[in-house]
């Protein structure tokens, strides 16, 4: 038997093979184009982006317009009463403050920004500065010369302060406690958003 090809078949497993060999060619041709993979932790940008054990992680912000940046008010030198251990056998005030030699765990005589260190309590401690004799909640900031106690200023390296702030006899808000009150709403809207 012989085998009979048609001139209609012959053009068109020419024109089916040149097709083939055109798409295979295109296909290496992208390949070859195509980025390399990035290795190692750069490959996992959701792990990047939404890492739940980064403690510096921050929510994701749509792009904005620019805005007139304003300049952050300079923060003054402070110490910050963040806390009290007790035990039998030891009692430690715990530190923080603007600088890192303020951040510290001392004992009863020890000094922190000029001021001696005479009395721990679990409300707080007393300091001397210069013969004077100062009380300073849990929460509150060590005073400078001839200030009193303040509330530790918020920051975003140290937190905020103590919950264990010790009692206060005025009920009404002061204006600052207003004004913390109304930025931290502020900056938890803008979390959200």
């Amino acid at each position: 038997m012989k085998h009979l090809t048609h001139p209609l078949l012959t053009t068109l497993r020419i024109h089916v093979g040149t097709v083939i060999v055109v798409l295979a060619l295109g296909t290496i041709a992208a390949l070859a184009e195509a980025p390399a993979k990035k290795q190692g932790y750069e490959s996992y940008r959701m792990m990047r982006t939404r890492n739940i054990f980064d403690p510096d992680r921050k929510a994701n912000e749509p792009a904005r317009t620019a805005r007139p940046s304003t300049p952050a008010p300079a923060a003054s030198d402070y110490v910050a009463l963040t806390g009290i251990l007790m035990d039998c056998e030891k009692i430690l005030a715990f530190f923080s403050g603007s600088r890192p030699e303020y951040n510290r765990v001392l004992a009863v005589n020890a000094e922190i920004a000029g001021a001696t260190i005479k009395i721990i309590t679990p409300a707080g401690i007393e300091v001397e500065r210069a013969g004077k004799r100062i009380t300073v909640a849990v929460g509150q900031t060590v005073p400078g010369e001839g200030a009193m106690p303040t509330a530790a200023p918020v920051s975003a390296s140290t937190g905020s302060a103590s919950s264990n702030t010790a009692p206060s006899l005025n009920t009404a808000p002061s204006p600052d406690k207003e004004a913390l009150l109304r930025r931290m709403m502020e900056r938890r809207q803008n979390e959200l958003k």
